[in-house]
C-alpha cells in the first residue's frame, strides 16, 4: 500500500485575488472549492469557512451561561458538541466518510481531505461588568470513536472540529491531506482590546497596527472556559478546543486514507 500525507497550510483557501482589503469589503465571503471528484478514486472531502466581519457587540451588566454535564459517558461513534457563552461566537464539527465496496475494482485510489478558512476582522466588542461561562463536566468519559467538542466563554471566538475518511480495500493508494489558514484581518479593521491595565491586539499580517478609532474595550470583565473530569478512558479521536476571551481561534482537523495492504 502507497499512502501520502500532506500538509499544506494556504492553498485550500486563497485564491489569486483574495486579499485582506478586498476581503474586509465584502458582504458575501468567498466560499472555499470543494475537492473536485476523481474518476475511479474513493473520496471523502470537508470544506467550510467561518468569518467573522464587521460586527458590533455592547454587553452592560450581563450575564451568560452555558454548561453540559454527565453527557455522552459511555458512547461510541461519531459526535459534536458545542458549548459557547457569550456573542457572535462559531462553531462547527463536520464529518466526511467515504467507502468503496471491496469487489470495486474500477477504484484506484482513496483521498480524504480537509479545508478550513477562519477570518476574523473588523469587529467592535464594549464589555462592562461582564461575565461569561462555558463548561463541561464529567462528558465523554469511556467514549469510544470520533468526538469534536468546542466550548467558548467570551465574543468572537470562532473553533471547528473537522475530519475526513476516505477507505477503498481494492486501492494501491491512499492520500491523506489536511489545509488550514486562520486569519485575524490587520490594519483599520484588526481585533483590539483595551483595559486599564492591558493593550493587546490580534494581528494576521502587521506586527504594530494602527490603534482603531474605536477600540473594543473590556471593563471589569470574567471569561470562564472550562473542562472537568471528562474524557477519562477515552478511545479513538478526539478534538477538543477551550477557549475564553474574545476573537479567539482554534481547529482540529483530522484526516485519514486507508487502500489495501496486498496491491502492487
Amino acid at each position: 500500500m502507497k499512502t501520502k500525507h500532506k500538509i499544506s497550510a494556504i492553498a485550500f483557501v486563497v485564491a489569486a485575488s483574495l486579499s485582506l482589503g478586498a476581503l474586509a469589503g465584502q458582504t458575501k465571503p468567498p466560499k472555499p472549492t470543494p475537492v473536485e471528484p476523481r474518476e475511479g478514486v474513493s473520496s471523502a472531502s470537508v470544506s467550510d469557512a467561518q468569518i467573522s466581519l464587521g460586527n458590533s457587540v455592547d454587553n452592560l451588566g450581563t450575564t451568560n451561561n452555558a454548561g453540559v454535564a454527565s453527557s455522552l459517558d459511555g458512547g461510541s461513534g461519531n459526535a459534536g458538541v458545542n458549548v459557547v457563552s457569550g456573542d457572535t461566537n462559531q462553531q462547527a464539527n463536520a464529518l466526511a466518510i467515504s467507502t468503496a465496496d471491496a469487489d470495486a475494482d474500477f477504484v484506484f485510489g482513496a483521498v480524504a481531505s480537509v479545508g478550513v478558512l477562519q477570518v476574523n476582522g473588523g469587529n467592535s466588542l464594549l464589555n462592562q461588568d461582564v461575565t461569561n461561562n462555558a463548561g463541561v463536566d464529567t462528558v465523554a468519559n469511556g467514549y469510544s470513536g470520533n468526538l469534536g467538542l468546542n466550548v467558548a466563554a467570551g465574543a468572537f471566538n470562532q473553533q471547528k472540529n473537522d475530519a475526513a475518511i476516505a477507505n477503498a480495500s481494492e486501492a494501491a493508494n491512499a492520500e491523506a491531506s489536511i489545509e488550514v489558514l486562520q486569519v485575524a484581518v490587520a490594519g483599520d479593521t484588526y481585533n483590539g482590546v483595551d483595559t486599564d491595565t492591558l493593550s493587546a491586539t490580534t494581528t494576521g499580517w502587521q506586527p504594530k497596527p494602527p490603534k482603531p478609532t474605536q477600540p473594543s474595550r473590556n471593563l471589569d470583565v470574567e471569561n470562564n472556559a472550562n473542562l472537568v473530569s471528562s474524557l477519562n478512558g477515552f478511545s479513538g479521536n478526539a478534538g477538543v478546543n477551550i477557549a475564553a476571551g474574545g476573537a479567539n481561534q482554534q481547529s482540529n482537523t483530522l484526516s485519514i486514507a486507508a487502500g489495501c495492504q496486498g496491491c502492487p
